[in-house]
């Protein structure tokens, strides 16, 4: 680590997840702070097991608490008077308004000194509790109003992505705080993985998985939760296979685990065409799932999985809808993905055409790997500690407004 110039406390999901380890290592490596990620177990929801390191990186493991009030469910970390009192610089939190002991931080952390940032979207998704797409609006109301309020109370906010920064100025918030980083995976590794099973026999691992040797495939990757509406996929996978709207028997790998995946299989136990593998790590098993097929499928919200998916050289199918991530600006419509208006029979539809034209899938796949050189993890550290230095020193030393003074003459 380069000579540091404070301390950074960075508190973000609550928990670890595993894409954004190499990110900390980077800014362990780099950083012009010491950045400290405070992390405990993951919401029970999630569906993902906690890392145990070790870790290449100043961290703290705590006990999250995780309680019920009503439709809500909040967390409490026991880490407010350690951060205050544990001369720190800045605090960068999530914005996610479940943690109340972020909002804790927010209110006592500008009282003493500290620059405090947020990291995150930018906007306020139409989104459900626990992983839902389908919104309590009364309760949507009100947490996106408590979010406005403490994102104007913030020094800074580092937005996932431009677009998201773009919304951010345009709801009021300065230009002047606004950053983004172009959130992204540890591309550099998943790269790595698609070299390695380049010359890997496609029908070896056709039999790996238990797929077809003709069969068009697609995979899913990500948490099996509500938003993801993988139901959606399987029952479009369904409809493809018995009302022959293909030329080719289609199949889906589906790589993941979450609180849907009993229902799910349940969904699909008579449908030979879904495969599930279970909670992996981006892995060379992922990286082989993804060799063979034709595109990454979310029927439902898509996040980072853009970026894993671009990495393999893979475009990515989505609906429209307004509860995705802002990793949703990364797909290109018919040049590496196609985002699909309509409703589940148009869904269907396409697929199966899409499935049936190698040339748009080279196409778009082609448009894939163009993507990813753009999405590099150096790149989002570098962003990230350029706007917390930034913020912080602000903070220390805010600009002085000079007033006019009235003409004499």
């Amino acid at each position: 680590m380069r000579a540091s110039l404070g301390k950074v406390a960075i508190l973000n999901h609550g928990y670890l997840p595993h894409y954004r380890v190499r990110f900390y290592e980077l800014l362990a490596e780099r950083g012009s702070f010491e950045y400290v990620v405070f992390h405990g177990a993951p919401p029970s929801w999630v569906g993902t097991p906690e890392l145990d390191g070790p870790f290449a990186f100043s961290q703290r493991r705590v006990h999250n608490r995780e309680f019920r009030i009503g439709p809500l469910t909040l967390i409490y970390q026991p880490v407010v008077w350690e951060i205050l009192t544990g001369g720190y610089d800045a605090i960068v939190i999530t914005t996610e308004s479940k943690f109340i002991s972020n909002l804790l931080l927010v209110l006592l952390g500008k009282l003493r000194g500290i620059a405090v940032l947020y990291w995150g979207f930018g906007y306020h998704p139409p989104r459900g509790s626990r992983e839902s797409d389908v919104p309590n609006r009364p309760l949507l109301v009100v947490t996106t109003f408590i979010k406005k309020c403490f994102t104007k109370l913030s020094d800074g906010f580092i937005a996932y992505t431009k677009s998201g920064a773009e919304r951010l100025i345009e709801s009021g918030y300065p230009r002047e705080r606004t950053f983004f980083v172009q959130n992204t995976i540890d591309m550099t590794e998943q790269v790595r993985l698609y070299e390695a099973e380049r010359a890997t026999d496609p029908q070896a691992i056709r039999r790996e998985f238990g797929l077809r040797s003709d069969s068009v495939v697609f995979v899913f990757i990500g948490r099996l939760v509500p938003i993801k509406r993988v139901d959606q996929l399987i029952e479009a996978i369904h409809r493809i296979n018995r009302d022959g709207l293909s030329e080719h028997f289609i199949e889906a790998v589906i790589v993941g685990s979450g609180m849907c995946e009993e229902e799910l299989k349940a969904q699909a136990v008579e449908m030979p065409s879904i495969h599930f593998l279970g909670g992996l790590p981006p892995n060379d098993k992922v990286a082989r799932a993804l060799k063979v097929s034709a595109a990454t499928v979310v029927a439902g919200m898509v996040g980072l999985v853009a970026n894993h998916a671009f990495a393999h050289g893979r475009p990515v199918i989505t609906r429209e809808l307004d509860t995705h991530s802002p990793e949703l600006e990364y797909i290109e419509h018919e040049v590496n993905g196609l985002i699909v208006s309509g409703d589940l029979d148009e869904f269907a539809a396409t697929l199966a055409r899409f499935a049936d034209d190698i040339g748009w899938q080279e196409r778009l796949a082609q448009g894939a790997l163009e993507t990813r050189d753009a999405l590099r993890m150096d790149d989002m550290a570098e962003r990230f500690d350029e706007a917390t230095r930034v913020t912080v020193a602000r903070r220390a030393h805010p600009p002085v407004s000079v007033q006019a003074q009235p003409d004499r003459t």
